[in-house]
């Protein structure tokens, strides 16, 4: 099923944004759970500082577009498994989706999962200075586990954004993966 904000009416958009920082919100408390139970990894995974600030302005750009998730496994149960993530067309910028820098993302995650193929799943994110990361490798974390997706976009150990799908549309996702890897984006 494919989607966009424009299929979206103002009310759902607005609460597809909340959802949105909601994960984000949610993937920095669990990283600073992982700190407090773990004091070792405090300079791994210390976020003091919120992103969003890294950019001077306080601005918050978009990344929003069709995602594709594939994997080659046989599909039995929970094994390890690589995911390659790939993107038809995507925006980013300050005014997608309606505008933006148009850009590609090729990618993959590695961890455990059952054997995945989701096509042109709608993901959307707020990032700081989105089109500053174009061309450069980041890393990534990908959770999907009943009808939830979600990836995280680093740089290095520093979360920039968690890419999610309209809470209205989890019946399109299926299938169970959570891994790390890596990815860019590129223009398209």
């Amino acid at each position: 099923m494919t989607l966009s904000l424009q299929d979206l009416k103002p009310d759902q958009i607005e609460a597809f944004k909340k959802q949105s920082q909601v994960a984000f919100d949610a993937e920095i408390k669990r990283r600073q759970d992982v700190v407090a139970a773990q004091p070792a990894l405090r300079e791994v995974l210390h976020q003091n500082v919120h992103p969003q600030t890294l950019c001077g302005c306080g601005c918050q750009q978009n990344i929003c577009g069709y995602f594709n998730f594939s994997g080659c496994g046989c599909g039995c149960g929970p094994q390890t498994e690589t995911i390659q993530i790939s993107s038809s067309l995507c925006n980013i910028g300050p005014e997608a989706p309606q505008q933006g820098t148009s850009v590609r993302f090729i990618g993959q995650a590695t961890g455990t999962g059952t054997s995945l193929n989701i096509s042109n799943a709608y993901l959307q994110g707020t990032v700081p200075d989105a089109e500053n990361l174009i061309g450069i490798q980041l890393t990534l974390q990908l959770s999907i586990n009943q009808g939830a997706l979600s990836l995280a976009i680093l740089e290095g150990n520093r979360l920039l954004a968690v890419l999610v799908h309209p809470s209205q549309y989890a019946a399109n996702i299926n299938g169970q993966f959570y891994g790390s890897g890596f990815g860019t984006f590129t223009r398209a």
